[in-house]
C-alpha cells in the first residue's frame, strides 16, 4: 500500500504557466538555446542557468547551483512561481484529441521505494543517481515527478471524477495542441479520502523515474542520519510522484541504434543473425514497425529486414528471458556485436517509441550509426509480471506516456 502525502506545492501562476513548464525528454542543447533566446521565464533557469559572472569564487558547479537557487527565489518573489499555503494533493489531466490521461499528484514515502512497496523493474546507474542526488542536495528542488501505476480502483476514480467536475487551478496548452489541467485538493476531509483510498491499493508499480526515486531515497537516508530529531514526516522523506492507473497509460517501445556491426560485412552480419532468426528483406519499405511479439525490424545499408526470433530463443526461458529486449540483447547485441552492458556501452543508443523513425533512419544513412533495430512494445502486463516476480528488466525496456512537464508542481525539500 503506497504511503502518499499532501505537500505545499510550488507551481507557476496561470499567467506564466505555459512559458515556465518545460519538456526535458530528449531536450537538446540547440533546443534549449532556442527556448532561452525568446523565453526568460522557462524552467531552464533552474536547470542550465545563464552565468553572467564566471569570476565568482567557487567551482563552476557551485556557481551553477548558486545561480539556480537565486533564479528560483527570484521567480517566487516576482510571483512567476507560487507556493501553496496549505498541503495539497493535485489531480492532473492531459488531453489531446480523443486521448485523456488523468492521475493524482502527491508525494510518496522513500520507504515505499526502499522496501519495494512500489515495485521496481529496472536497475539504476550509480553516476546518474549521483548527479540527481547532488542537484537535490544543493537546490532542494524536486520538480520532475516519478510515474507510478496501479490496477484501476473504482474508489480513486470516483474521487478524481468529483474533483475534475470543477474549474481547474491551472490550464494551459503545450506543443502539438496538448491541453494540461491541474486541480488542487486541500480540504482535509477530501485529502483523507485520497490517502485512505491509496492506502488500500495492494500493489503499485514504478513506471518511469527509477533514477529520480533512487536519488531522493539516497538523499533522504543521508538526512535521516544527520537529523537527531528525525520524525519521518520531514519533506526529505518523500519524493514527487504522479499516480496513474494502468488504463490511463500508453506504453511504447525503445528502439536501438548501434554504431557499428563489429567489422562484419552486411552479408556476414546477416548470416550471424540467421542462426537464431528468420530473415526477410522488405523491398520498397520506408519504415518497418514490428506487428507482434518476437518480431524485429532491422534497418541496415538502406534496406529493411524483418527478423522473426526462432522459438528456441524464448520458449524455454523465464519471463524476462522471453522479452524482446532481452532476446535482442542475448542473441544479437551481446554475442555478435559484443555490446555486453547496454546501460554503459557507448556504441548503443536508445530511441523512444514516440520519436519519428525517420530520424534514426537518417542517422544510419548519414553514417552516424551502422544499424537500427525496431521492437514491438513491452506490454504493461509483462512489466507487472516481472515486477511481481522480483525480476529486473533490461534497461530501456519501456517508454511510458505521458512524460511530465518539469516545473509544473514542485516539491521542496
Amino acid at each position: 500500500m503506497p504511503n502518499i502525502k499532501p505537500f505545499k506545492g510550488v507551481h507557476p501562476c496561470q499567467e506564466y504557466v505555459d512559458r515556465v513548464v518545460l519538456q526535458v525528454e530528449d531536450l537538446s542543447l540547440d533546443k534549449a538555446n532556442e527556448i532561452r533566446s525568446h523565453n526568460p521565464y522557462s524552467y531552464l533557469n533552474m536547470l542550465v542557468p545563464t552565468l553572467e559572472h564566471l569570476f565568482l569564487r567557487g567551482s563552476r558547479q557551485e556557481i551553477i547551483y548558486k545561480k539556480i537557487n537565486e533564479n528560483f527565489e527570484d521567480f517566487i518573489e516576482k510571483g512567476i512561481l507560487v507556493k501553496d499555503a496549505k498541503p495539497a494533493i493535485y489531480v492532473y489531466q492531459i488531453s489531446k484529441d480523443d486521448l485523456i490521461q488523468t492521475g493524482v499528484w502527491a508525494t510518496t514515502s522513500i520507504d515505499d521505494y526502499l522496501n519495494n512497496t512500489v515495485k521496481r523493474h529496472e536497475l539504476t546507474r550509480a553516476e546518474r543517481e549521483k548527479d540527481l542526488v547532488d542537484y537535490l542536495q544543493q537546490t532542494g528542488i524536486d520538480a520532475n515527478p516519478v510515474l507510478i501505476t496501479y490496477l484501476p480502483v473504482s474508489s480513486i476514480q470516483t474521487l478524481i471524477s468529483a474533483i475534475i467536475s470543477k474549474e481547474p487551478e491551472l490550464s494551459f496548452l503545450s506543443d502539438h495542441d496538448v491541453v494540461h489541467q491541474l486541480w488542487k485538493v486541500d480540504d482535509e476531509e477530501r485529502l483523507d479520502e485520497f490517502i485512505k483510498a491509496f492506502g488500500a491499493i495492494q500493489t503499485s508499480y514504478m513506471a518511469d523515474g527509477h533514477h529520480r526515486a533512487a536519488a531522493a531515497s539516497v538523499l533522504g537516508m543521508q538526512r535521516r542520519k544527520l537529523n537527531l530529531n528525525h520524525t519521518g514526516y520531514e519533506a526529505y522523506n518523500f519524493f514527487n510522484s504522479v499516480y496513474m492507473s494502468t488504463d490511463q497509460l500508453q506504453i511504447f517501445e525503445f528502439n536501438r541504434l548501434v554504431k557499428d556491426i563489429a567489422g562484419f560485412s552486411v552479408a556476414q552480419f546477416l548470416n550471424q543473425i540467421r542462426v537464431h532468426f528468420e530473415i526477410e528483406i522488405l523491398l520498397d519499405t520506408e519504415v518497418f514497425r514490428p506487428r507482434q511479439l518476437h518480431e524485429f525490424g532491422l534497418y541496415l545499408n538502406q534496406n529493411w529486414y524483418r527478423l522473426s526470433a526462432r522459438s528456441r530463443t524464448y520458449a524455454r526461458g523465464g519471463l524476462v528471458e522471453s522479452l524482446d529486449v532481452t532476446i535482442l540483447q542475448n542473441y544479437i547485441l551481446s554475442p555478435i556485436l559484443h555490446i555486453m552492458d547496454p546501460r554503459t556501452d557507448p556504441r548503443l543508443s536508445f530511441v523512444g517509441g514516440i520519436t519519428s523513425l525517420e530520424v534514426p533512419i537518417q542517422r544510419v544513412d548519414q553514417g552516424d550509426y551502422a544499424a537500427f533495430f525496431t521492437l514491438f512494445p513491452t506490454s504493461i502486463e509483462q512489466l507487472i509480471q516481472a515486477a511481481d516476480a522480483g525480476e529486473v528488466m533490461p534497461p530501456k525496456s519501456t517508454w511510458f506516456e505521458p512524460k511530465f512537464q518539469v516545473g509544473l508542481v514542485i516539491h521542496q525539500l
